[in-house]
């Protein structure tokens, strides 16, 4: 065999190993953690979100977080209907929804047992006397 036939070879076979990869790529597109199947809607209200955040700022409703052994305390200065969203970054499989209004102490109590230990990120959308806030931070679940 000489050289020439070496280099198809070598060749056919670079060409074969890319072309899996390609065909590898597309049947796994659909299960992409790292993209939210809503991103270009987030993009267009992100001036919507950002107002949002900025009333919770100016009217000093922050919720404070307490995260210890036994679960999670979020505590408003004000009673509020909430949306809260707990977003996995490792697997978006253990996402969380949670609705409600806070009790007669303003707080919401999360057990330890309704999420997984480690990192999450949280959104909280509520509304306190008529007008809408928005809260996002990440928390580290022990």
């Amino acid at each position: 065999m000489n050289w020439g036939k070496k280099l198809i070879i070598g060749m056919v076979l670079f060409m074969i190993f890319i072309v899996s990869l390609g065909a590898i790529m597309i049947m796994r597109n659909g299960d992409d953690a790292l993209i939210e199947n809503d991103y270009y809607e987030k993009g267009q209200n992100f001036n919507k979100d950002y107002q949002l955040k900025q009333n919770a700022i100016d009217d000093e409703v922050i919720p404070a977080i307490v995260v210890n052994e036994y679960g999670i305390i979020i505590t408003f200065p004000v009673p509020v209907k909430y949306q809260m969203l707990f977003r996995r970054p490792s697997d978006y499989h253990m996402d969380k929804m949670m609705n409600g209004f806070t009790d007669e102490d303003r707080k919401v109590q999360i057990a330890k047992g309704q999420l997984e230990p480690g990192r999450w990120m949280m959104r909280i959308q509520y509304t306190a006397k008529g007008k809408d806030y928005l809260f996002e931070t990440e928390i580290e679940m022990p």
